[in-house]
C-alpha cells in the first residue's frame, strides 16, 4: 500500500518523535531515566475535504486498513525532498546509499551530486533486516556532499537499529515511513455537503 497516502488526499500532517523516556526522582534531588522502549514517530493527519460520495469510499478504505491491522507507507507533505532541493531536480535519479555507519547515532552518504546539501530537519528512509523493515529518520545537523558525492558522517534521529548496512538504498525524495492507524483515532468532521477526515499513525517497526 505504498500509495495509499496519495490515494486517500492527506492534506496536512504533524509529525512528532515520541519520548519514550520514564523519569523519577530520588531524595536527594537527582532525577533518574529509564528508555522505555525504541523512538517511534507518530503523525496527526488531515485529509482534504471530500464530497460526501467521496469520503465515504475513502472511509471504507480506511476501516479496511483497521479492520485488518494493515500497514501502509507515509511522507509528511511539508518535508517531502530536502529543503535545499525544492523540488528534487538537484537530486534527480542518483542512486544514494549508506556511505559508512560509525556509530548508533550517526551515518553519511553516498551517491549524492557533487556539493549536495544536506540540512536538519530533512528526513530519509531505508530498509534494513530480514525480514526487511522500514528505517526513517531524521538529519539533526546539516551535510554537504563532496565533488565524488560523499557526506562526512552526520547525526540523525533516532537511533540506527541494528541491521542498517552500509549500501543500503536511502530514500530523500518522499521518504516513507511504515505505520498503522491509532485505535479509536479517525473521526470525520461535516461542512455542508463536504466531509473531512482525520486520524493519527505510530510508526511500525
Amino acid at each position: 500500500m505504498a500509495g495509499f497516502a496519495d490515494i486517500i488526499g492527506m492534506q496536512t500532517a504533524k509529525w512528532l518523535l515520541q519520548d519514550n523516556r520514564e523519569f523519577s526522582g530520588m531524595g536527594s534531588g537527582q532525577i533518574l531515566q529509564a528508555d522505555l522502549g525504541p523512538q517511534l514517530w507518530t503523525a496527526s493527519i488531515m485529509l482534504r475535504a471530500w464530497r460526501a460520495t467521496e469520503a465515504r469510499r475513502i472511509e471504507a478504505l480506511l476501516n479496511a486498513v483497521i479492520r485488518s491491522a494493515g500497514s501502509f507507507y507515509l511522507y509528511d507533505p511539508r518535508k517531502a525532498v530536502p529543503a535545499r532541493d525544492p523540488r528534487g531536480v538537484i537530486l534527480g535519479a542518483s542512486a544514494v546509499q549508506i556511505n559508512s555507519l560509525p556509530d548508533s547515532k550517526s551515518m553519511s552518504l553516498k551517491g549524492l551530486p557533487a556539493g549536495y546539501r544536506l540540512t536538519a530537519g530533512d528526513y530519509l528512509a531505508f530498509d534494513y533486516g530480514d525480514p526487511a523493515r522500514r528505517a526513517f529518520h531524521e538529519l539533526a545537523e546539516d551535510a554537504t556532499a563532496s565533488g565524488g558525492g560523499i557526506t562526512p558522517a552526520f547525526e540523525v534521529n533516532p537511533f540506527i537499529r541494528p541491521g542498517a548496512v552500509v549500501n543500503a538504498a536511502v530514500t530523500l525524495i518522499r521518504p516513507a515511513m511504515k505505520c498503522i492507524i491509532k485505535p479509536g483515532s479517525m473521526d470525520t468532521g461535516n461542512s455542508g455537503s463536504l466531509s473531512q477526515i482525520s486520524f493519527a499513525v505510530i510508526q511500525k517497526l
